[in-house]
């Protein structure tokens, strides 16, 4: 774990810097909790009860489904300044987690009481306007996404999933990822993508390694 952030006003402002009216600030000081999580570990599993959401600090989540057969969807990714739209609904609905979310880096949020959700929303109008914004942007996301399953060649979703995955990692074109994970990121299987792969890679457009691909054109 890299260094851990000590929980400040200045820390809050740097994730969001939408958030300032002073009451909101202290509110979060006050109620959030400080928790960090390690590279690979997992932060919120389905079936669990939602006590809190996470406010990204600092890292990324990957937010997934499973199924029976332990087949992965990948739903979103989140970052510093974001918060997860699932979670928001559970809170609110009183319900169980319907997500499983792992940090794919060292990931440190602020968690927030899921009891202060919805009451927030009828004090905060910044709050109100946060979670709206969370919700139209996952909602966009998943328009996107149908339209890249329905429209779109495999080798397009491949590059804007590379080109996510680099902006997710601040800009890094060397992706540490299997051939399965990218075919399960993808939908697709893990002969067919590492076919593809191939002939990218044939075509200079990426290098691969072990579970490693470098995208050389990024």
């Amino acid at each position: 774990m890299d260094r851990i952030l000590e929980l400040n006003r200045d820390v809050i402002s740097s994730a969001f810097p939408l958030f300032s009216d002073e009451k909101l600030i202290e509110a979060l000081l006050k109620e959030g909790k400080l928790r960090s999580y390690n590279a690979g570990e997992l932060v919120m599993d389905k079936g669990m009860p939602v006590e809190y959401i996470p406010l990204l600090l600092r890292g990324s989540l990957r937010i997934m489904r499973r199924d029976d057969d332990d087949r992965e969807l990948l739903l979103y990714y989140l970052r510093a300044g974001e918060t997860c739209a699932s979670s928001l609904t559970c809170c609110m609905g009183q319900t169980t987690s319907e997500i499983e979310a792992l940090a794919e880096e060292d990931t440190q949020v602020l968690a927030i009481p899921a009891r202060f959700v919805d009451e927030w929303m009828e004090v905060f109008s910044e709050w109100k306007g946060f979670v709206m914004r969370i919700y139209h942007d996952r909602f966009q996301e998943l328009l996107e996404t149908i339209d890249a399953i329905a429209f779109h060649q495999l080798d397009e979703r491949l590059m804007r999933y590379f080109s996510e995955r680099i902006d997710n990692q601040g800009g890094d074109p060397v992706l540490k990822v299997s051939h399965q994970e990218i075919a399960n990121d993808l939908h697709s299987s893990r002969e067919v993508i590492s076919r593809l792969l191939k002939q990218l890679e044939k075509n200079g457009v990426v290098r691969l390694g072990r579970n490693r691909v470098e995208v050389l054109d990024a």
